[in-house]
């Protein structure tokens, strides 16, 4: 039977994380084995955001390793593909996780400076050919620490899809291009971690651009498994979404590579509905702000177009600002043009035909700013 352990934080990480393997009966690292510790820094946040894994959380399953006799510790991270080239080492110097491996002594690397694999014809969910970092192979293994996050494609954004990071740039997008949650499966059975640790110790889960900002967890938690299937099942649970309607969960289960059934998981520790609360969606919100906006080719679009355009529409449906008219946003490789209202392109794949400038944004990944000053003509404030 799977096992996950719902541990709570109080103020030291590393004790924490100890009572998570005790009770799990784990001891995933042995003397002498080179680990990868992989958080979720996708771009550069406050430590305690809940955007991205606390850097103290990192340290402690830094301190874990090498206390269990590691050779060779890493923390390694490929961040988000809408971030700049310029803000890729900031997602390490500016959110702590530089400062936690100077003081430890080991490394930190951006995937994107070094080698990666080569796969090809995996399956028909996944791009033709992608690239893994070969530190997912180098290493001898993976702790992965994700955060505890909801996502406007896939739901969440948990154990299973902090794996994507492990890609590199250039094929993220392409994850988005066929079917995101199995190519996300698919990758899950080519990077296996030993050991899966959710960050839940944030005040609020999710942020602009994942979740609607402020929505309270009340416990600061970790949740850990060797099981990454059931360690995301739990993490749905304990944001009120029901584990069943998450692919990655479901497909993950029927791939074999874990539990999916909350009933045969053996959760450890602290209780799980006394914990649970309940998250609003950021297409929830979004609907209740702004009920004549349509957002079409979300399946089909990457996180260089959705995360500054949903950060700039919660920004505004926050400021209680209202659309002037009915308008309809298209992503992705096909985009749905209407012929009766307003419309607008964003992304380099959704210019499929000459449209006038007015109706698009260019750009793989398109201008943060520039979003957001588009946009800003089809609103008004409160």
């Amino acid at each position: 039977m799977s096992k996950v352990s719902i541990v709570k934080v109080e103020d030291n990480y590393y004790d924490a994380f100890l009572r998570a393997l005790d009770d799990l009966g784990e001891k995933p690292v042995a003397r002498g084995d080179r680990v990868l510790i992989k958080p979720n820094l996708y771009e550069p946040k406050a430590p305690d955001s809940g955007d991205i894994t606390n850097p103290r959380l990192v340290e402690a399953a830094a301190r874990y390793c090498l206390d269990a006799g590691a050779s060779r510790v890493i923390i390694g991270e490929g961040p988000s593909y809408y971030q700049s080239e310029a803000n890729l080492r900031p997602c390490f110097t500016q959110t702590g996780i530089s400062e936690v491996a100077e003081r430890l002594g080991i490394e930190w690397v951006l995937f994107d400076e070094h080698q990666y694999r080569t796969f090809q014809n995996i399956s028909k969910a996944t791009p033709d050919e992608f690239r893994v970092t070969e530190y997912a192979f180098s290493c001898d293994k993976i702790i992965n620490v994700p955060v505890l996050k909801t996502h406007y494609q896939t739901t969440v954004t948990l154990a299973m899809k902090n794996l994507k990071g492990c890609l590199k740039r250039e094929d993220k997008p392409r994850f988005h291009h066929k079917d995101l949650d199995r190519a996300i499966v698919e990758l899950n059975r080519i990077v296996r971690p030993a050991i899966n640790v959710i960050d839940a110790t944030a005040r609020t889960t999710g942020s602009i651009g994942s979740s609607y900002r402020g929505q309270p967890i009340g416990e600061r938690l970790l949740l850990a498994s060797t099981d990454a299937v059931a360690v995301d099942a739990v993490g749905c649970a304990l944001m009120g979404i029901d584990p069943d309607t998450v692919q990655t969960v479901t497909l993950g289960a029927e791939a074999g590579l874990g539990e999916s059934d909350l009933t045969k998981v053996d959760i450890i520790g602290e209780e799980l509905k006394r914990l649970n609360f309940k998250v609003k969606l950021p297409q929830e919100q979004l609907r209740q702000s702004f009920p004549q906006l349509e957002i079409t080719g979300t399946d089909k679009a990457c996180s260089g177009c959705l995360i500054p355009l949903l950060s700039n529409l919660l920004m505004l449906s926050e400021r209680n600002a209202r659309l002037k008219a009915p308008l309809r946003i298209c992503l992705g490789t096909e985009p749905d043009i209407p012929e009766d209202r307003t419309y607008l392109l964003v992304g380099d794949c959704a210019l499929t035909r000459g449209d006038e400038a007015a109706n698009c944004i260019a750009g793989c990944p398109p201008d943060h700013e520039e979003i957001h000053q588009r946009l800003a003509a089809f609103f008004k404030p409160a």
